[in-house]
Formats: structure tokens, sequence, C-alpha cells
């Protein structure tokens, strides 16, 4: 994938109970699929839980056969060098050039010294631009997998 292009991120969607998490990590293991970068939103009622992974075709497919609703969704990953200032500067890029952000999540990157996050932005191309002119790297889905 060119440096430009989105990540695939899966949004399974569970009832708030106990075990639903680890129903869908069990069937994740099972199938072989390696997770990246995790974040878990819940209400009263439901969660959301967001993954980046090795397969993302694989992990989709697998969770949606066991029953789950789950959709892949285009988002930007970035790496940036873990100093104070450098999110604040990646969220100054973006918003000096109108791109909304609606959520955001760490992860551990290939090196001790950079940090890794997932941006979901109302216009994924418009960010990777601005991402790009600001020198900051963006990640492809090779890139997380081999992490």
């Amino acid at each position: 994938m060119p440096s430009n292009s989105p990540v695939r991120q899966i949004s399974v969607f569970m009832d708030n109970k106990p075990n639903q998490l680890a129903g869908v990590m069990s069937i994740l293991k099972e199938s072989g699929v390696n997770i990246r970068a995790l974040s878990l939103a819940d209400t009263k009622d439901f969660g959301i839980l967001r993954i980046i992974v090795n397969d993302t075709d694989r992990a989709c497919e697998t969770v949606k056969s066991a029953g789950y609703a789950a959709a892949v969704t285009p988002v930007i990953a970035i790496s940036i060098p873990d100093s104070p200032g450098q999110l604040s500067r990646v969220l100054d890029i973006l918003g000096g050039d109108g791109v909304n952000l609606e959520y955001l999540y760490a992860f551990t990157g290939a090196s001790d010294r950079s940090v890794s996050f997932v941006i979901r932005v109302d216009d994924i191309a418009a960010a990777s631009e601005s991402l790009n002119k600001g020198g900051i790297i963006q990640l492809t889905e090779n890139d997380i997998s081999e992490m």
C-alpha cells in the first residue's frame, strides 16, 4: 500500500455483558489473527471494539461468521517520536488544515523511541496530505502487521 493509503480498522459491536470481549479474543486466537492495536468503548447496552490486526480480511470474516456485527473502517496510523509535544504538533497540523478528528488511540510502535496512533478523521485524503506536508510518518497495514 502506498504511504497515503488508509489502514483498515475492524469495529466489532458487542453486547455490554460479561465475557463478550473474551469471546471475540478467543475467536481471533483460534483463527491465528494477531492484534496490533485495540480500543474498547462502551455504553450501558453495547460496546465497540476497534482493532487493527495482521490480517484484516480473515479477522473480519471470522468474527462475522461467529455472529458478531463487524465493519471495516479506513483510518490513518502514524508513528511519531516519543517526546513531549509531538501529538500536539500532529493535532495542530490537522486542525490547521480544517481536518476534524473523530477519535484516536495509541498503540505500541516498532521502537521504544516512537509512539504510534490510530486516527479517525472526517477526511482521510486531506488528513493524509496534511500529515505528509508536516513530515509525519504514516504507517501502512504492512508496516503494522510486521511490528
